[in-house]
């Protein structure tokens, strides 16, 4: 079970900045990327830390929820190909909400891997691409791969919005911050 386990970071049952909509959000754990100022860097070790869920058990709870749909960040989510498709796919067995991925791989790199392109093409909509910190634009350098007409363009117009949630082992802040905010909240904390 173990191997084939999702290793997640955390998970909000409730977001309104991770995606168009009220959503569910599964921020795995582990990241092979490790972006330069990555607001997320507790998500990158993947040795020991995180909480082990059964993918298809994961989908199904979160497919029971009352939200539109489910985001998948991380960490790097196609770091678990395998894992993130099995999620996906239980996800959407009982939900009909839209499905959102954000990943730091490019296009190209997810398209020469067989096991990363067979996760993306269960996602309505990828923001691709690495993260990169000395840009205001919150999607500098990231590619937008539309999949299906569900989620349009538009809905995912980035905006300066956070919230508090409280996850269920953390409380933590989450969404697209100012470089402001995002200074003044790790000197606080």
């Amino acid at each position: 079970m173990l191997a084939q386990s999702l290793r997640v970071h955390e998970i909000c049952k409730q977001s309104r900045v991770n995606g168009p909509g009220n959503r569910a959000v599964v921020w795995v754990q582990g990241c092979s990327i490790g972006c330069r100022g990555c607001f997320n860097p507790n998500t990158h070790p993947d040795k020991q830390d995180g909480r082990l869920y059964e993918p298809d058990s994961l989908g199904q709870e979160l497919g029971r929820l009352p939200v539109d749909g489910l985001t998948v960040s991380g960490g790097e989510p196609l770091d678990q190909p395998e894992q993130v498709r099995r999620l996906v796919q239980s996800f959407r067995q009982v939900h009909s909400g839209t499905v959102l991925l954000f990943t730091g791989y490019t296009a190209e790199a997810i398209l020469r891997c067989e096991e990363k392109r067979k996760a993306l093409l269960l996602f309505d909509v990828a923001i691709a691409g690495p993260y990169q910190a000395q840009s205001e634009e919150i999607w500098h350098g990231k590619k937008l791969i539309v999949l299906t007409n569900r989620i349009t363009p538009e809905e995912l117009i980035p905006q300066r919005k956070v919230e508090l949630v409280q996850g269920e082992s953390s409380l933590h802040l989450t969404g697209f911050p100012t470089a402001n905010i995002q200074s003044s909240l790790y000197t606080w904390l």
